[in-house]
């Protein structure tokens, strides 16, 4: 079992684009890879898997889903369908209590695996897909990301995938940046993490006034809650791809 204590990961993903067009976030991703070397396994908590309830991928095999739409067939070609462990997710329901199941429905998503297949592009590291449950708030999937702590420690990295910013409706396929409104949201969140403050991420939805705008609706940002959870009380946060796209997207991650 692998020694090191891995970070948290946390990856705004954006545009399932990014996963093979050359840009600054691509060039990040495979930066980072090389820089965290491979964990023995990695827990992904997907913002394209959304759930009432708490499910943990417990497939022995992982399935790649291509679910997006209308986009250039070299998209389609992507090959990352790593293993899974049901191992680990025996482990991670234990850690989580009643009312976590094991389910062997999904796989690795878009956010997961366009990120991944630049992080490691072998593809061999194990993948245990972890849900966000819509029924639970902000707060409460901190609560869950802070059950988590103890796989750090095991060889296990702590993946999260979603965006601080996504507003598909504002989309603008010509902006390389953001609009006003997404980089202030983006800088409160930035400001809160690298400040110490976690509780007014959590709390966003009072205290950031482009609240309605940045996150019109939630699972993009809730993976941050679980991240910010799974860091534990002696984080020294890092910021890294810094930055919005497509007017309405947030890109900026975090090392936690």
């Amino acid at each position: 079992m692998t020694q090191k204590q891995f970070p948290v990961v946390f990856a705004g993903h954006g545009s399932p684009m990014n996963a093979i067009e050359n840009s600054r976030f691509r060039d990040g991703w495979r930066a980072m890879g090389a820089r965290l070397g491979k964990p023995d396994a990695i827990l992904a908590v997907s913002a394209h898997w959304p759930t009432r309830g708490q499910r943990v991928g417990a497939a022995a095999q992982n399935r790649q889903i291509f679910d997006m739409y209308g986009f250039p067939r070299e998209l389609y070609e992507v090959a990352y369908a790593p293993a899974g462990s049901p191992a680990l997710a025996a482990r991670v329901c234990a850690l989580l209590g009643e009312g976590a199941a094991p389910d062997e429905s999904w796989g690795v998503d878009h956010g997961v695996w366009s990120v991944l297949c630049n992080l490691y592009p072998d593809a061999d590291v194990p993948v245990v897909p972890l849900s966000i449950d819509l029924s639970r708030t902000p707060r409460q999937l901190f609560a869950l990301g802070q059950r988590l702590l103890p796989l750090r420690q095991e060889g296990v990295m702590i993946f999260a995938s979603g965006n601080v910013v996504h507003n598909l409706r504002l989309v603008d396929w010509d902006s390389a940046g953001g609009a006003p409104w997404a980089e202030r949201f983006d800088a409160f969140v930035r400001d809160s993490i690298l400040g110490g403050r976690p509780q007014d991420v959590l709390d966003a939805a009072r205290l950031a006034p482009d609240w309605a705008k940045a996150v019109p609706t939630p699972e993009h940002f809730l993976p941050l809650a679980v991240a910010l959870g799974a860091a534990g009380g002696d984080s020294r946060p890092e910021v890294w791809n810094e930055g919005c796209e497509l007017g309405s997207m947030s890109m900026t991650s975090y090392l936690l």
